[in-house]
Formats: C-alpha cells, structure tokens, sequence
C-alpha cells in the first residue's frame, strides 16, 4: 500500500495532441447496406460503449477499416480506446489518432483519461472537435527528469488501476455468487426469523480510533471501513490504547459501510468497524453470518452510516430451528456444504477464495443435469397482462435533471436501459421491476433490481410473481419479440397487455416459476464463476 502509484506525486506538463498522434477524420461509407449485423465494430459519435452503435459485416463495400489499437475522439471531444479493428462512418466525424510513437495499451487508456480533462465542455454541436482543432489540442501528463512523456508511469499507473478494479469486480462476484448458491441449494429448505443484533451477539464493541500518524509497522492485521481485502486496511504493530479482537466478525460503520468479513486470526480494529463476537459460535457460522449482514450494504450508504445506536437495534432474518431460536446447526452444516471446512488451508493461499467458487461451479452443473433442457419443457403461450401490471413512465428533461446517483431508464439498448443518472425524483420511482421500450430501440427490455426512475419511452411491469430469477427469465420472452417492432410499430400500453409470449409450464399447465427461477440462478453461478476466473488469471500476478 506504501508503494502504490499517486497522480500526486508527479510532475506534470502540457503536450500538443499532433507532437503525440497522427490525427484523421473518419472517411467510412455511410450507405445503409454496410449496416447488417456482423463482428465489426462500428463507431459513431455517442458517451456510452465505447462510442460502439452496432456491429456490422466486414465485407464488400467497407471501404475503411480502422486498425487496432486507437484512439477515437468524436464530434464533442469524448476520447475512447479502441483495442480491436473497427468502421467510423465519416457522419459520425470520427476523429482517430494513431500514435507517432510505440505506446502501450494502458499509456493509451492514460491519454484517453487526458484527451477526457482537456475536452471537457468545451466543444457543443456549435463548436464541434475538428481535426485542426484536436491536434492543435494541449493535454496535461506526467513528465520524466527530461520533462518528457513518462510513459512508463502511465503504463504502471493503469496496471495498478486495473488490478484495483478487478478486485472490486471480484469482491462484488465473490457475494453475488455465493448468495446465489444459497437460493441454489438450500435457503427453502428451513423456517426463516427475524432477530435483533443484540439478542444474537454476546458482544458488540466498536473498534478504538488509531491515527495513520500513530500507526508502527508490525505484522498484526489492522481492520477498518475498506471493503476490500477482508476489511485489512494494513498491517501494524501497536500494542497499547488499541482494542484486539480474535475469532469474530466486523461490520464496517462508515467507508464501505456495511461490509462484513469473519476474522480467524488477531487483529485491531478501528473505530470505523464495530466486532461482533457470537456465543460458542464456529467458523462456519460466522461465515454464513457474515454473508447475510452484508446485505445491509444496499440500506446504508456514506450518507446513512451505522453508528453505535443503529447497529445494537439492526435486525437480520436468519434460519430459525423449531424453537424459534437461530438454527446455528444448519448454518454450519450449510457453509460445510460448500466445502469451507476442506478448503481452509487452500484459502490462505488461493487469491479471493477462487476455489469455493469452481465448487460452486460444479454444483451448478450437477443442478443443471438434473433440470430438463429447454427444449424438452412443455411451453404455453401467456398474455402479458396476466403476468405482469404495466403503466407508463415520466420524462425528465434534460433541463430538469439534476446529476445525482438514480437510475433514470429510457428508451435505449444499452447500460440496462439507463440513459442518465440523476437525483431527481417522481412517482414513477421503484425497484424490482421491467422496463419495456415503447419507443427507441423498440421492445428491449430489462430488470432492474434496484430503485429506478422511468421516462416516458419506457412502460414499467410488475410482475405478479415476486422473483428477480423470474423477471430475469420474463426478460428474455418478451426481448424475444422485439423483431416485430420499429419506429413505425411502437410498444405502446395497449399493445404490450396484449403481448403474447411464450413460458415453460409446470404439470397443471400454469408458468413453471420453479424452473425459470432454478434455470436463471444455474446461468447466473455460470456467468459470475466465468467473471471470477477471467479476473484471477488476468490479475492474479
């Protein structure tokens, strides 16, 4: 951590774009029969995607195609890496910058980020980004004792980036994994309770404030609000006006707050986290303890920190055995399942637990054999009025919004069908639910499980069968019909109630929700386990 790269510590000075790149404007033919689907790239002017419209058919006809390892800077100035060989109409006025000199990939993305600062603001429809203009462009970056480009620092410092990125990516896998083999293999098979904190801890102590300052280097693990690497924030040596703690959990109060992490070893808290020590509790219980805690992430945030008051009056749902008691014999012989007990020396070596996850993997795959194939389902066809209540959504217009961190869902293909984020509020304001596009990209759909807002080229569903497993599979049929709909065709209320799509059906004849839900929870653990294993062999060194 002493040794991480800061954009602090260097010297900068400014860079003329045409000292640094060859610049050109697109010159791609904009004939419409270019556009079929294909695998190329095709770039346009746009924020979102890498500025990537669609992908069409390199074939005859193309008369321009970029090579890899570029830099694309449209109409308003937005910079983007383009790491693969690609079309820019010369509509989109593209321009592309080829560097004059040998550059890695991550300086690359380092230039976009500066390309980006330069840029911004200052270039409109009224003031578009010319090639004259863009290469007479001056750009900020970290010099050398020569005061030239240190290209290495920018290599290293988006080495360093990434790796930090793709920790956060595995972190966020790492829990969406393993609460989704708890649905898998088990969560329905036990009678769940509601219990206080401080009827389930025997003790609840909050960490004791240590200035960085004060901090001397040791070997003792030293935890506080991160909510990475276990909550280990460093490592120290200090024995007096500290509190140590041993065999328990910690919940961060502030920073990453609601993070939880089991501790098997000693360590110091900070005044940031607070211990959570159980009664005769083993690994495992605490394992599985701190998977549910974690969930209170989505409640709290750096606005709603959890303060000692809080924290003793939270309230959790756990199994609960025929007393009404927590269960802790199954928690323990449900965390043994996923073969914590056997993996324990694997763990301490193995980067982000990779291991429990190729288990979990497997038994995906076993829960999958044992599932009938798509095809051999009987399906039905269902009006979509049926399955879910559809109503319609509210503009916000762009001189009305208000940056903020909302979801505001229009009528796009891309980024789930967010458009914008913004802290303005409606009544349209809601989680766990469908977004269909009326108009745009027609008949797109997508879930959302997190609070939303949604515009008027939108129409919200709610489904009348409560599962995110199952809306995720809904998602899919009615994505299934878009074909049929353009902007001379539009998904309107009317037309979407009576929207015939097709599901698999259960003995009585009814939606299979059983399957759908088991289908899409197999195809999650496929897809995070796939994220995970991408991430450790990419960055593990």
């Amino acid at each position: 951590m002493k040794n991480r790269l800061s954009l602090n510590d260097m010297e900068w000075g400014k860079f003329k774009i045409s000292d640094l790149f060859n610049v050109s404007l697109s010159k791609g033919d904009n004939k419409a029969d270019l556009l079929g689907d294909g695998d190329i790239p095709l770039i346009s002017s746009g924020f979102n995607n890498n500025g990537i419209t669609k992908f069409i058919v390199d074939g005859d006809g193309i008369s321009e195609i970029i090579k890899r390892n570029t830099i694309t800077v449209d109409m308003f100035g937005k910079a983007f890496y383009q790491p693969f060989k690609y079309f820019a109409v010369s509509h989109g006025r593209i321009n592309i910058l080829s560097s004059l000199t040998s550059m890695s990939k991550e300086t690359l993305k380092f230039i976009v980020s500066c390309i980006n600062e330069s840029t911004k603001n200052i270039f409109s429809y009224n003031r578009m980004c010319s090639s004259t203009r863009l290469s007479k462009l001056k750009i900020l970056l970290p010099i050398d004792n020569q005061n030239k480009p240190n290209w290495q620092f920018m290599e290293d410092y988006i080495k360093q980036e990434q790796k930090k990125i793709a920790e956060n990516v595995i972190n966020y896998y790492e829990q969406k994994i393993l609460e989704t083999a708890f649905d898998l293999v088990g969560f329905e098979d036990v009678e769940w309770k509601v219990f206080p904190f401080d009827k389930l801890f025997r003790k609840i102590q909050r960490g004791k404030r240590l200035k960085k300052a004060d901090h001397i280097d040791g070997n003792i693990a030293y935890v506080s609000s991160t909510g990475l690497n276990n909550g280990v924030d460093g490592f120290i040596g200090n024995k007096k006006d500290v509190r140590f703690f041993r065999e328990n959990l910690t919940i961060a109060n502030s920073g990453s707050v609601g993070s939880c992490f089991y501790h098997q070893y000693e360590y110091i808290a900070s005044d940031h986290v607070t211990s959570l020590t159980l009664e005769n509790a083993d690994k495992h219980i605490y394992l599985f303890m701190a998977t549910i805690i974690k969930r209170l992430e989505e409640k709290y945030s750096f606005n709603r920190e959890i303060n000692d008051k809080r924290i003793r009056t939270e309230k959790i749902i756990l199994p609960a055995d025929k007393k009404g008691n927590p269960h802790w014999d199954y928690m323990s012989k449900f965390m043994q399942k996923l073969e914590v007990e056997k993996l324990e020396k694997a763990l301490e070596y193995i980067y982000l637990y990779i291991y429990i996850y190729i288990y979990i993997y497997r038994l995906a795959i076993s829960e999958a054999l044992r599932l009938p194939l798509l095809k051999e389902k009987e399906w039905k066809e269902f009006w979509l009025e049926d399955l879910v209540d559809i109503s319609g959504g509210r503009d916000i217009y762009a001189k009305e919004r208000i940056d903020g961190d909302i979801p505001y869902v229009t009528g796009t293909a891309n980024n789930n069908g967010i458009g914008y984020f913004i802290s303005n509020k409606n009544p349209t304001l809601e989680r766990g639910c469908i977004s269909v596009n009326r108009n745009g990209s027609v008949g797109y759909a997508f879930y959302h499980p997190y609070e939303a807002l949604y515009g008027n080229d939108t129409r919200k569903l709610r489904s009348k069968y409560k599962d995110k497993y199952y809306s995720m599979f809904l998602v899919q049929s009615i994505k299934s019909q878009k074909e049929k709909y353009g902007y001379g065709y539009k998904m309107g209320t009317a037309r979407l109630k009576r929207q015939k799509i097709m599901l698999p059906v259960n003995n009585i004849g009814g939606p299979d929700f059983v399957y759908m839900k088991k289908y899409m929870q197999i195809e999650e653990i496929k897809a995070f386990y796939q994220t995970l294993d991408y991430y450790k062999k990419k960055y593990e060194n």
